[in-house]
């Protein structure tokens, strides 16, 4: 009897650990619709480069290079401005956030030592010198969330 009862003493505690566990539904992930295409980018890696507050992340789809988002943010900022260098690139070809420009906007909700939560949404333009002229790129309902 004693073993029956620490056997279900164990398992309700079990329950109830992971039931109390970190945030449900952590997507650790970085979503986003580009020029009408939904994509995950599902591998992120986190950096920290230069100082410690500094953190610089990559996202890529299934490992593979031929779509990169890059972009850095200070640990501790947060709101519209707290997002720096957002890059998205493509078989080699480079498209920026535009300096000093309010056509991105990345709203940062969480920035600690231990997670990074972000809503953006925007235009990227990327500089074609054959054309000598700028191609665009629309990102909307993008978001991302990463614990590391």
């Amino acid at each position: 009897m004693k073993k029956v009862l620490f056997l279900l003493f164990l398992l309700s505690g079990l329950v109830l650990v992971s039931s109390c566990s970190k945030e449900e539904n952590l997507a650790e992930e970085l979503e986003v619709t580009i020029n009408g295409q939904e994509l995950t980018f599902n591998t992120i890696i986190v950096d920290r480069q230069g100082s410690i507050d500094e953190r610089y992340y990559s996202a890529v789809i299934n490992s593979n290079t031929s779509r990169i988002i890059t972009f850095y943010a200070n640990v501790g900022d947060d709101g519209e401005n707290a997002v720096q260098n957002f890059t998205y690139t493509i078989r080699g070809r480079i498209y920026k956030q535009m300096q000093s420009s309010d056509m991105f906007i990345g709203d940062v909700r969480i920035n600690n030592n231990a997670r990074f939560a972000m809503d953006f949404s925007g235009t990227l333009s990327s500089y074609d010198a054959e054309t000598d002229s700028y191609d665009s790129i629309v990102l909307s309902d993008g978001r991302m969330d990463v614990e590391y």
